[in-house]
């Protein structure tokens, strides 16, 4: 934090579950150092992480649900309050990203003199940690031009040339639609775990709203998992299975494209490779909406409701235990005289 060089975050920028955002995490020599609250404000965070003011959509808060960014105009200068017990340090930021080629660093926040809290946004203006807008790979920057098609005649070693790119971009998504697929098979059985009843001391110490904001949730968790499952079955037995046609344009491939063997068919495959490249693209855009969404609306509702309970549980358990003539004796063993 340029304001406060003793204090540095973590960023972590387009994850899985939020690919058009950066979640940064507070490392816990920092929660250690301020366990009543923060020295930092949201507009801090934001500078640092080189987050453009036009470009903030929305942030979640610790784990919390998701709040626009109109929410937060009046209090981004405002210290951030220390981190509720149970839920993860982390603030995660949806970014709208800019049309522009190649990406750049991080740019250096720079604020108002006089090392006030406010944040200078005019003076960072297009110093963007998300200049670019992400390309259909979901976090490669390439030229989008070399798949477009200009309407001129094109040379065999042209027509070679753009196949082989679309392929070698479509084997790069579905290496990456690989881990994807472990995440939501990971993600499915978290799922699972927490679609359950909710255990005797919990509905006892619950009341009627928490019981129902839990099936609510359960209804969320259920459609999710079956989302989740599509999704998995789609990469499975769809696009990236010979069912979908891989096969056959993986064999085209090298033994015609490669070698660079003379055909007269060369448009013909160029539209293939470039369609089948286009639904790796729709492909990987769906897991990716799919595991976000489970994430925010299954495991982190869920795990703030059971959070919530908990407390009171908590709560519930001190007050069965509160000492009755001199001797502390649980509530639950006491005789009715």
């Amino acid at each position: 934090m340029a304001r406060l060089p003793g204090i540095v975050l973590w960023a972590w920028y387009r994850p899985v579950h939020l690919p058009s955002g950066v979640v940064v995490s507070i490392p816990p020599e920092v929660l250690t150092a301020f366990p009543a609250g923060f020295p930092i404000s949201l507009g801090d965070v934001l500078a640092a992480a080189g987050v453009l003011p036009q470009q903030f959509q929305a942030v979640s808060m610790f784990g919390s649900e998701w709040h626009s960014a109109a929410l937060f105009a009046s209090v981004v200068n405002h210290p951030i309050p220390s981190v509720p017990t149970g839920c993860p340090p982390e603030i995660a930021i949806a970014v709208a990203e800019q049309h522009m080629l190649m990406p750049l660093m991080p740019a250096m926040p720079m604020y108002h003199p006089g090392g006030n809290a406010s944040v200078d946004m005019h003076a960072f203006a297009g110093q963007s940690a998300f200049p670019a807008v992400q390309s259909e790979e979901f976090g490669q920057y390439i030229d989008d031009d070399e798949f477009d098609d200009d309407e001129t005649a094109l040379t065999d070693d042209m027509m070679y040339h753009r196949i082989e790119a679309s392929w070698k971009s479509a084997r790069q998504i579905e290496r990456q639609m690989t881990g994807l697929r472990q995440k939501l098979s990971t993600m499915q059985a978290a799922l699972g775990k927490l679609d359950r009843e909710l255990l005797p001391e919990e509905r006892l110490a619950s009341d009627r709203e928490d019981r129902d904001e839990w099936s609510d949730v359960r209804r969320w968790i259920r459609e999710l998992q079956t989302k989740c499952h599509r999704e998995i079955k789609s990469f499975d037995i769809g696009m990236t299975s010979g069912a979908g046609g891989r096969r056959r344009l993986e064999e085209i491939y090298l033994t015609l494209i490669e070698p660079r063997v003379t055909s007269g068919q060369l448009a013909i495959y160029r539209a293939e490779f470039d369609q089948f490249r286009k639904d790796m693209v729709s492909l990987q855009r769906a897991m990716v909406t799919a595991l976000q969404a489970a994430s925010q609306n299954g495991t982190q509702r869920a795990s703030r409701i059971l959070g919530k309970i908990a407390g009171k549980i908590r709560e519930m358990r001190v007050r069965n235990r509160e000492p009755l003539g001199g001797t502390n004796i649980d509530r639950s063993v006491r005789r009715k005289s």
